[in-house]
């Protein structure tokens, strides 16, 4: 079985509150944004052990904060938005940090370091309590926005209420996401070694990387030119590799809708919103739950 799983990819956009209209719009719940204590602001759609997580530049003045083995969280997502929106680097979920850390050692993985970190909440009853996280990073220096962390939510139950994963278009989380690579085999050794599999073929044909939540994606260019029917921002692989779309399950295409701020198009038994402007440098795709 797959180790790991694939739990959030960070979007990051310069814009935060238009990209979280932007995705309202689509029929996602967003809930209203916070922080991270290293500066960044985020805006959370949940789902069960997955969020669709978008980030930006909150506090510049906190960046530099939670240093770990040369990493700031802060400074990934700034140096990356200097250049262009997209995804920054994934989340992948795990119910133990350190074993994650101890079974990618394994396969010649090393953790860049660890951050731990909470924040006050109110819970339902109306009592104060605290989120507990541990985040094990590991850096791909080659391949910087397929870089990792582990992600070990300790105080699930203060995230995963009912009322804010219920979406108004039917979304339960990702299938896919999608990764454009000019040169798919470190890719694939880099995510064939991080959930402990071998490459394989999706349903569509596509190279392919099972992990316990989701599988990853791998296609060149053109393929993905062709399948998600989207065209390519310049210099869109000038920092190498990096996930393009994600798929997203839902329980009836019937209930996705655009509001008109995105347009959407059918492909097949896929809806598609193509324009990467919008969406913070990805597209969105979404699939009839099974």
């Amino acid at each position: 079985m797959a180790f790991l799983g694939i739990d959030h990819p960070l979007i990051a956009v310069r814009d935060l509150d238009k990209a979280i209209e932007t995705y309202r719009s689509l029929g996602f719940f967003i809930a209203p944004p916070g922080q991270h204590p290293w500066g960044t602001s985020t805006a959370l759609a949940l789902f069960r052990h997955q969020i669709l997580e978008i980030v930006s530049i909150g506090d510049a003045s906190l960046l530099d904060g939670y240093e770990t083995g040369g990493f700031r969280f802060g400074r990934h997502v700034e140096g990356f938005l200097d250049k262009s929106e997209g995804v920054a680097l994934t989340a992948l979920f795990t119910e133990d940090a350190e074993e994650a850390e101890a079974e990618l050692a394994k396969h010649r993985i090393s953790c860049t370091g660890t951050v731990n970190f909470g924040r006050d909440v109110v819970r339902a009853d109306g009592k104060p309590d605290r989120t507990k996280t541990t985040l094990k990073v590991f850096r791909n220096d080659t391949m910087p926005r397929l870089s990792v962390f582990a992600c070990q939510q300790h105080r699930r139950d203060l995230l995963e209420f009912p009322d804010k994963m219920t979406h108004p278009n039917g979304a339960k989380g990702f299938a896919a996401a999608t990764i454009i690579a000019e040169d798919k085999a470190p890719v694939m050794d880099w995510l064939a070694r991080i959930h402990n599999v071998s490459a394989t073929k999706d349903a569509v044909g596509f190279d392919s990387i099972e992990t316990a939540n989701g599988h990853w994606r791998i296609v060149g260019p053109g393929q993905f030119r062709s399948f998600y029917g989207a065209e390519l921002p310049a210099d869109y692989l000038s920092d190498g590799p990096r996930i393009a779309a994600l798929d997203v399950r839902v329980k009836n295409l019937e209930e996705v809708k655009s509001d008109g701020v995105v347009d959407i198009r059918k492909a097949d038994n896929r809806l598609i919103a193509s324009d990467m402007s919008q969406l913070g440098g990805i597209v969105m795709c979404f699939l009839q739950d099974a």
